[in-house]
């Protein structure tokens, strides 16, 4: 990829389509701009990245991620690094599609590859509409395959994030703020880079204009109804007038909230040693550590899983129930996408899986039945009578509650539920296994067998159900 001096602003096309709706802020050139940024953020670059990674800069057309687009384009031939970017359309805005056209037609004249994504804002979630917007944001990140990730978050932006995560009650890792670099939690071999976040606002916007570029203004940037607005619009207004310089003091402070975040996590890491066992924390080993440990300890263990972090007061529960019930109590709480359990002593994060729903088998060699698939196979003297099977009615359904069941004919028929507790059958799976009846009788049931009076005799052909899970995605 070429490395230019100084990128084209602005398209003739934008005049007609994209000027009318947004604000695109350009200047003159000045003579140099006021700051080196270019070097800056080479420093930053050579830290963290290798001639041979993809960068992905996220781009909304305001005038940080332009500057960020610009800086970056020309590093890239000094660095090696391949150079691309994104656009997320949240369709909040009657002028999301033209800032999207803005995007598209800006990376055009300086030939850059650009990828948009229209995400669906859920409007009405418990997280606000910026929350959901961001959730939103983040999953469309995710779907990027590239080293970096590279966001052009600024110091402004640090303090801010400071104020409003304090302001929500937040402990150390949320008065960290953003890091300059950290893994992306739910993409596997991508970092998130921020090289602005030592970088003012004021920085930014001045070379900008000192390079001629362009951008758009979003218009809900000044509608102070939302919470980061209004700490953007209102409060530290007041703050700067109070307190010079506070915006680099916050961030300095979230650096040093950030250096004790890495020491818990260290703490963490030896608990963890100590607590766990083949990646399951033993409940009656973290009973043993003090509540604060604990509590750091599952943090560090949510968070590695890509959990969003409960609250404290619902954290605090949870680790004094994982740490006090009974040892043959079974515990479970719901964490959005996975579910914690407490177990036989171990705490387990399951991945919340689709179950599969009543359904007659009519004879396929496979089945779909939730995150599940069924296997038939015909065998010679084991497995189902296929001569029973075939003359009743099928079905697949899952459990009700008293089920009884009898594999060995030498002994009494007994209740489902203690024979799965006997086969140390966790309880999510149980909850979620499927059985399969043959008129009102339970004939198989997986890890269990096959009810006695339906097994095949020697030699006779037979039906053999397997189920396989579906890795989860």
């Amino acid at each position: 990829m070429p490395c230019v001096k100084s990128p084209i602003f602005l398209p003739p096309s934008l005049s007609s389509s994209v000027l009318s709706v947004c604000s695109v802020m350009a200047s003159t050139r000045n003579s140099r701009p006021p700051v080196d940024l270019i070097a800056r953020i080479s420093d930053c670059l050579r830290q963290f990245v290798r001639g041979s990674d993809r960068l992905v800069a996220a781009l909304s057309g305001g005038v940080d991620s332009v500057l960020l687009l610009h800086i970056l384009l020309r590093l890239s031939g000094r660095h090696g690094f391949h150079l691309s970017a994104l656009h997320v359309n949240h369709g909040i805005s009657p002028n999301s599609d033209r800032w999207q056209a803005f995007c598209e037609q800006l990376c055009e004249a300086w030939g850059i590859r650009l990828d948009v994504k229209k995400v669906v804002v859920e409007r009405d979630g418990d997280e606000g509409l910026e929350g959901a917007a961001r959730r939103a944001r983040y999953k469309a990140f995710a779907e990027e395959d590239a080293e970096w990730l590279v966001l052009a978050h600024h110091r402004d932006d640090q303090a801010e994030t400071l104020l409003f995560n304090l302001l929500r009650g937040a402990g150390v890792g949320g008065a960290a703020a953003m890091p300059v670099v950290r893994p992306f939690a739910t993409r596997q071999g991508t970092g998130i880079l921020r090289p602005f976040l030592n970088t003012s606002r004021k920085e930014i916007v001045d070379y900008a204009r000192a390079e001629d570029l362009a951008w758009i203004e979003d218009e809900s940037n000044v509608d102070s109804r939302y919470a980061r607005n209004f700490l953007r619009h209102r409060i530290f207004p007041l703050l700067r007038e109070r307190f010079p310089g506070c915006d680099a003091v916050m961030a300095r402070a979230a650096a040093h909230f950030s250096e004790s975040e890495h020491l818990l996590e260290e703490l963490a890491r030896s608990d963890a040693a100590m607590v766990m066992r083949e990646g399951r924390i033993i409940a009656s080993r973290l009973a043993r550590l003090d509540g604060a440990r604990a509590r750091n300890l599952l943090r560090y263990v949510l968070r590695s899983e890509g959990i969003l972090q409960p609250d404290s007061v619902r954290l605090h529960e949870i680790v004094r129930q994982v740490c006090r019930a009974a040892p043959d109590r079974h515990l479970s709480f719901d964490l959005g996408g996975k579910v914690l359990y407490r177990y036989r002593d171990e705490v387990w994060l399951i991945p919340r899986a689709e179950t599969g729903s009543d359904t007659v088998w009519r004879g396929e060699a496979r089945l779909k039945w939730g995150a599940a698939v069924l296997h038939f196979k015909t065998l010679a003297g084991a497995g189902i009578s296929r001569e029973k099977l075939v003359s009743n009615c099928v079905r697949i359904s899952l459990r009700r509650g008293g089920e009884r069941f009898q594999t060995d004919s030498r002994r009494p028929r007994r209740e489902l539920k203690k024979l799965l507790q006997e086969h140390a059958v966790p309880p999510w799976e149980r909850s979620k296994m499927p059985l399969l009846w043959c008129g009102d009788n339970l004939v198989w049931v997986p890890g269990i067998g096959i009810d006695c009076a339906w097994q095949c005799a020697p030699g006779e052909p037979g039906i053999m159900p397997e189920l396989e899970d579906l890795p989860s995605a």
